[in-house]
């Protein structure tokens, strides 16, 4: 990974957070419930990713297609 990716991801991850955060601002000015609804979604999305792409790292199967199919 180089260091512009990297970068990339830093600045998707402030944006990721700022987003939760306002989302979950607003919900609590509906109410406590909009608030909490509005957070298990965005909690519930974040743990599929994570787990999707600890699932691709981990895969020997998916790096081998990746490294010596042509595309």
């Amino acid at each position: 990974m180089d260091t512009f990716e990297k970068i990339g991801y830093l600045c998707l991850g402030a944006v990721a957070l700022i987003y939760v955060g306002s989302m979950f601002v607003v919900g609590t000015r509906v109410g406590w419930l909009g608030g909490l609804v509005g957070l298990l979604i965005v909690l519930g999305i974040g743990v599929l990713l994570i787990k999707v792409v600890r699932e691709r790292r981990g895969s020997a199967e998916d790096d081998y297609y990746v490294r010596n199919i042509d595309k």
